[in-house]
Formats: structure tokens, C-alpha cells, sequence
């Protein structure tokens, strides 16, 4: 992928010009799991308050919470 940042923006996810972007492939060996970042204003928030913020798209990397 050569322009990982203006594929994510395609897909409306625009990533702050300081957040470091890195692409891997996943193979039939190897597969990547996405951890969304924890939403600022959080950090007293519960597990199930979390969860329910989770969808599809952040877990695949393309939307930030």
C-alpha cells in the first residue's frame, strides 16, 4: 500500500498528521489484531461501556473512536 493515510481518508477515517501509520499483511501464518485506542474522556469508563463503543470499523483500523 503507498498511500495508507489517503486510503483511510477515502474511507473517512482521517488520522492526525502525528499519528504514526504502519501497514503489515497478514498471511495464511500470521494474522494482526487491532486494538482501538481508548476514546480521550474515557478512562474511567467501564468494560461493557467500552464494548458497546466498538464497531466493525474499529476493529479493522478505519474509524477512530
Amino acid at each position: 500500500m503507498r498511500e495508507p493515510r489517503a486510503l483511510l481518508a477515502e474511507m473517512g477515517c482521517d488520522v492526525p498528521d502525528n499519528a504514526e501509520i504502519r501497514v503489515w499483511d497478514s498471511s495464511a501464518e500470521v494474522r494482526y489484531l487491532v486494538l482501538p485506542e481508548r476514546p480521550a474522556g474515557k478512562e474511567s469508563a467501564s468494560e461493557d461501556a467500552l464494548a458497546a463503543m466498538v464497531t466493525r470499523y474499529s476493529m479493522i483500523g478505519v474509524q477512530r473512536l
